[in-house]
């Protein structure tokens, strides 16, 4: 069996927001039969015992944290730790001996305080074992280096998501960056396309964490008691834990038509019910985002503001500044405007569809089932930006400059009505979309339904390295089949240097055709030219179901 270890914390000081990702994905880890074990050190607000009910926790001794009073940076990051990496490590591996465990074939480490050094001592206890474990880090930072196999940050900087890591991590580390990555629990991405765009402000969601050691929520609660906004509801979650539970429950019992709420298995419902969110700018953005609540946010942490700041300046949520900063005055005064203001609320709506913990679970255990592929809907649009301006796909094309948002959109909306393109998307057999294969049909001189299809298609880096390329081509032949029937041919141009999309082609049954030379903006490149022919096809292992297609793999 697969064995994966996690190694995070929660504390009241390094808040839930850690441990509460890790447990998304372990869950979507073990539904996949992997075997789970965590690495929690013992501190207060530690939620060893909300992980016990779920998964084998091997508790680290508890050590006293040292004061985090004035500090900031990599030395607040270090108390939080407890001690120092080499002795946090060595206790690991002491843990791991005494529960018998050898052969872990992942280890996860998501902790600002850990690094290169860390990972690289418990590494190399773990190198006895059968075979050596990959590691996947979590990370918000990109202030450190690492040793990682895998590496995820689920968080937005605009044009920047891309560059962050360079040179932190290994050339052949995999670097799953951005949104769509977000690691959330499967009800997101149930609920994303089943929520309507919210039109009036009625109810309100309160929530800045479990625990808010600064009480933020009491400061949006007195923003709320003004008389102009008596009529909205509100829904306030908090944690047991807090410090401020009993002066948040005294807010709440004094304002009419609100609710507090302790801690829920999930927020999607509330959520999905509120107009809009007060919060701050940790995960729960992502959830927010998914199920398109406009946000009023509030960064928390140092971590926060940066990519808030980004979100703000694109336009998906409003920023109120710092925690440290931001007064019930101001909270108040910009709900009375959106109040009485009729425009649309800002919403993040197309960072993320929910899928990021079954893209992160493809790429550490591969594809399990079939694949197949469904017609793509207006809802794909943000989802296919975002696979073509993967910065790999645009240094294998023609044009490799990303592609403005505003020029997506036209060509997108209009391909979706265009009856010579065939726009599909790959999806897992659980519904996870993880890649795209397109046919657009040029019409033949001499034929009126047309003689040739020209290929493209892209796979999320969750799913590349796992032989699903070739796979994809295939449906997509069937599917082009099926739509234009066998007279018509498709044609595909490659880079020469675009050595697996080449061997992808080769493997679909393409024949090579020929060679082109195309200037570009730094050098003459060649182009390899690929034909199928349906007469030359061979798609036995393909079965049609309805509207959609399957390649078992």
């Amino acid at each position: 069996m697969t064995h994966i270890l996690f190694r995070c914390d929660a504390s009241l000081l390094i808040g839930s927001g850690h441990v509460m990702r890790c447990r998304t994905l372990a869950r979507q880890l073990q539904s996949r039969g992997a075997a789970v074990s965590f690495l929690c050190r013992r501190q207060p607000g530690d939620l060893i015992s909300l992980l016990q009910q779920e998964f084998e926790v091997l508790a680290l001794p508890a050590q006293s944290l040292a004061a985090c009073d004035g500090l900031d940076g990599r030395d607040l990051y270090a108390a939080w730790l407890g001690c120092t990496q080499g002795q946090d490590a060595a206790q690991c591996l002491e843990v791991l001996a005494e529960a018998a465990i050898k052969s872990p074939r992942w280890v996860v480490a998501d902790h600002y305080g850990l690094d290169a050094h860390w990972e690289a001592q418990l590494l190399a206890g773990l190198a006895g074992s059968d075979a050596p474990p990959q590691l996947l880090v979590i990370d918000d930072l990109a202030d450190r280096p690492h040793q990682a196999d895998l590496l995820l940050d689920q968080n937005f900087f605009g044009h920047a998501t891309h560059q962050r890591y360079q040179d932190l991590v290994p050339s052949q580390c995999c670097q799953l960056l951005g949104p769509d990555y977000a690691l959330l629990g499967p009800e997101y991405a149930q609920l994303h396309p089943l929520v309507p765009r919210r039109t009036e402000l009625r109810r309100v969601l309160v929530f800045f964490g479990g625990v808010d050691p600064s009480n933020l929520t009491g400061r949006a609660l007195e923003a709320l008691m003004d008389p102009a906004l008596a009529d909205l509801a509100v829904d306030v979650v908090l944690g047991l834990q807090s410090p401020h539970r009993q002066a948040v429950e005294e807010l709440v019992a004094r304002r009419p038509h609100t609710t507090l709420h302790g801690p829920l298995p999930s927020l999607a419902g509330l959520i999905a019910r509120a107009d809009l969110a007060i919060g701050a700018g940790g995960a729960t953005t992502w959830e927010r985002a998914c199920l398109g609540l406009p946000s009023l946010v509030v960064a928390i942490a140092a971590n926060q503001l940066p990519f808030s700041e980004a979100l703000d300046q694109a336009g998906h949520l409003l920023l109120l500044g710092d925690g440290a900063s931001v007064t019930a005055e101001q909270i108040r005064s910009t709900l009375l405007r959106l109040h009485i203001e009729p425009k649309p609320k800002k919403t993040a709506t197309a960072l993320t569809d929910g899928w990021g913990a079954p893209r992160l679970t493809m790429a550490m255990l591969g594809p399990q089932g079939a694949i197949s592929l469904r017609p793509a809907t207006a809802a794909d649009e943000s989802l296919l930006l975002h696979w073509a301006n993967d910065p790999q796909v645009r240094a294998n094309s023609f044009s490799p400059e990303p592609i403005a948002p505003k020029d997506h959109h036209h060509w997108f909306q209009k391909g979706l009505t265009d009856p010579n393109r065939l726009l599909l998307i790959a999806t897992t057999a659980d519904g996870c979309p993880i890649g795209q294969i397109r046919f657009d049909r040029q019409p033949g001189s001499a034929q009126a339904d047309g003689s040739e299809a020209a290929v493209d298609l892209s796979l999320d880096r969750c799913a590349r390295g796992h032989g699903l390329a070739a796979a994809l081509v295939r449906l997509g032949l069937q599917a082009l089949e099926q739509r234009w029937g066998p007279a018509v041919e498709a044609v595909a141009e490659v880079l020469n240097s675009n050595t697996a999309s080449n061997a992808c082609f080769a493997r679909a049954g393409f024949t090579a055709d020929s060679e082109l030379a195309v200037a570009s903006s730094s050098e003459p490149r060649t182009v390899n030219c690929w034909r199928w022919r349906p007469a030359a096809s061979h798609c036995s292992a393909i079965v049609a179901v309805g509207s959609m297609l399957f390649f078992q793999i």
